[in-house]
């Protein structure tokens, strides 16, 4: 009898297959998966072919490669569906959007990551888009720093000590206390300001939301550096502030004030 550790480490392998096809955007052979996730061939072969009974990959029958399976999506949109946030933020973010003509973000915490759940494009035909669904990491990004921000110091210490060195790319100095006094920052400013940190070419701010005690999302403006400049990030802060506690005592949650989660700001 498999004891439960062996149990949970199929899992973990199981969800690194998912990811990396995910991350991929292509069908990929066993091979190439077994690479990406470090693990034998026969053992992609083998994780593969149970994801595939459920429904969660599908394989080529010409090509032989595997991708994400149809089961993905119906998960994925269950999931959406109980974000209660979206239905919540689309009338602010319709608003910001026809306000600011750039491209407007919600996105939430997943595990270490951010995903985004809701976009709304810039009518303008310089624009930019994130991919919806897919995990970007907490460490880089006006979005990721108000997430990590809401999390307790002993959580931003294990996340740092899981993601290694990476997590201090974006702060300065680039350490774990120079994370921490970034984070009190940005919790004493109630807001996040990117340069080009996620996607090249893009400056971004964000604003938390309050989804529930425990709880924040996170909404966003983001436009190209070439119009989208400091002088129209400062305009653009103002409103997307106001959005956000909107937004919060929609949920029926009070904004984050400033200097939200005091507690958790000290540095070690």
């Amino acid at each position: 009898m498999r004891g439960r550790g062996s149990v949970n480490e199929s899992v973990r392998k199981a969800a690194d297959v998912l990811s990396a096809l995910a991350d991929a955007g292509r069908d990929m052979s066993a091979r190439e998966i077994s690479v990406l996730t470090d693990v034998p061939k026969s053992t992609a072969q083998r994780l593969l072919q149970s994801l595939e009974d459920s429904g969660l990959v599908r394989q080529d029958s010409d090509t032989r490669r595997y991708g994400l399976g149809p089961r993905t999506l119906t998960l994925g949109m269950a999931y959406l569906e109980r974000i209660d946030v979206r239905a919540q933020a689309m009338p602010y973010m319709v608003r910001l959007r026809d306000e600011l003509d750039e491209t407007i973000a919600l996105a939430v915490r997943a595990g270490s990551a951010r995903i985004y759940v809701e976009q709304l494009e810039a009518r303008s035909g310089l624009k930019v888009k994130a991919e919806l669904g897919r995990p970007y990491p907490l460490w880089a990004g006006a979005s990721g720093r108000i997430l990590l921000a809401g999390l307790s110091r002993d959580d931003v210490i294990r996340f740092a000590a899981d993601v290694g060195e990476a997590a201090f790319t974006h702060v300065d100095p680039p350490t774990l206390n120079g994370l921490l006094a970034r984070l009190e920052r940005t919790r004493e400013q109630g807001y996040e300001w990117a340069f080009e940190e996620t996607m090249r070419g893009v400056h971004t701010v964000a604003a938390p939301i309050r989804v529930s005690l425990s709880e924040m999302a996170v909404i966003s403006v983001s436009g190209p550096s070439t119009r989208f400049n400091e002088s129209l990030m400062e305009a653009a802060t103002g409103p997307l502030m106001e959005a956000a506690r909107e937004i919060s005592s929609s949920m029926g949650h009070p904004h984050p004030p400033r200097g939200w989660n005091e507690r958790h700001a000290s540095t070690v």
